[in-house]
């Protein structure tokens, strides 16, 4: 784990989900894999030339220094798949209950958390796929906002997700934490607009934020 920024004194607490509140690497890599075979049979193209077409269009983003495109949803816009085609695939490729499972420690955590700070969910699928995940997790009731890819039609490392979120929650992003397992897509952009930023390495880091968040109390 590694703390960029605690706010003096904090209300809100935004959490990416994906490999932040559980820790399933088939499932991480299964979730890209459908999504690019999807865009290769939409491009008539086999998996590999698409995941090379990806790799490029990253790359050239990457030399142009845009860090949007460090999202897929982003990569698959700029090669011509909008938002909400991305939004209808995630819909109907991903399904969380077939890699996870409930996580005690995570409910327990998580309860803990919500009782002291609002706390709320930012992730790149859709709120669907959000709220499942959640409810797989254990923890769905202890968020009562999730904002996805559909809230907005845009895609984190998009400051605007942010700041929507933070309308959502009703709170200042100085004092406010979001917390993530990709620095580029959940920290740097929350950082950029004010908010404090905690890189997470899984959900065993999460397990610990308890006594590290008191400290901005």
């Amino acid at each position: 784990m590694r703390v960029f920024s605690l706010p003096s004194r904090i209300e809100g607490i935004i959490f990416d989900i994906d490999k932040t509140l559980y820790d399933n690497e088939i499932y991480a890599r299964h979730q890209i894999d459908v999504l690019i075979g999807r865009l290769a049979q939409e491009l008539s193209l086999t998996f590999k030339e698409a995941q090379e077409k990806i790799r490029r269009c990253r790359a050239d983003h990457e030399e142009r220094e845009d860090n949007g495109c460090r999202s897929l949803g982003n990569i698959f816009a700029a090669l011509g798949v909008p938002i909400e085609t991305s939004v209808a695939w995630r819909e109907d490729l991903i399904h969380p209950e077939s890699f996870l499972k409930k996580d005690e420690f995570l409910v327990k955590t998580i309860e803990e958390l919500s009782g002291l700070y609002r706390i709320m969910a930012v992730t790149n699928n859709p709120v669907k796929i959000g709220r499942e995940t959640l409810a797989i997790l254990g923890v769905d009731r202890f968020f009562q906002h999730v904002v996805g890819l559909d809230s907005t039609m845009k895609s984190k490392p998009n400051p605007d997700v942010f700041r929507f979120a933070l309308e959502t929650l009703d709170c200042d992003p100085r004092k406010a934490v979001s917390v993530g397992d990709r620095y580029e897509v959940d920290i740097e952009p929350a950082l950029s607009i004010g908010l404090g930023g905690i890189l997470v390495d899984g959900v065993t880091d999460v397990y610990s934020l308890p006594p590290l968040l008191a400290l901005g109390r």
